[in-house]
């Protein structure tokens, strides 16, 4: 996560970068143009440069604009093959929450979810847990949204007690 802005007005949040992909595909378009300039193997240097394209595909550029002086969020998504553009009313989200989803193998993603009044949810996603909480308390900061889940577990305990 990295805050581009933090001004009274705007906060703008980027949470990956498609420096990051290039990064991670461009051994594999060296192995790949090795193989079909040096070894004069298309197949094989075809495969590599396919393999590369097709994780060049995940390396989403995500940002998120929150403006108070328009009282909107704007979500901007871009890659490769992707340019979406996504906006809506500040005064729609109804609660900032944090979501951790794992599979059978033990991996886990981290979102934040903006739950909005007409029932829909904005998953805003993270690499880690840490950028999570903080993306998520800074964006409740920034909107004045209490962290619900922190209301409900007090509200809870003190249900319980005699």
């Amino acid at each position: 996560m990295k805050i581009l802005t933090q001004t009274p007005t705007q906060l703008t949040i980027q949470t990956s970068s498609a420096r990051d992909g290039l990064l991670l595909i461009s051994p594999f378009i060296v192995i790949g143009l090795l193989q079909i300039i040096l070894a004069s193997n298309w197949i094989g240097g075809g495969i590599f440069l396919l393999f590369s394209l097709s994780l060049l595909d995940g390396a989403i550029d995500e940002t998120y604009i929150f403006d108070k002086t328009f009282s909107k969020m704007t979500i901007k998504r871009r890659g490769v093959w992707l340019h979406d553009v996504t906006e809506c009313p500040t005064h729609e989200i109804s609660a900032v929450e944090l979501e951790e989803i794992g599979d059978s193998e033990g991996n886990r993603s981290y979102y934040v979810d903006l739950w909005m009044f007409g029932g829909d949810i904005i998953c805003l996603r993270s690499y880690s847990l840490t950028e999570q909480h903080k993306m998520a308390d800074l964006i409740r900061s920034y909107i004045s949204i209490r962290d619900n889940r922190t209301l409900s577990n007090v509200f809870a305990l003190q249900v319980r007690e005699p």
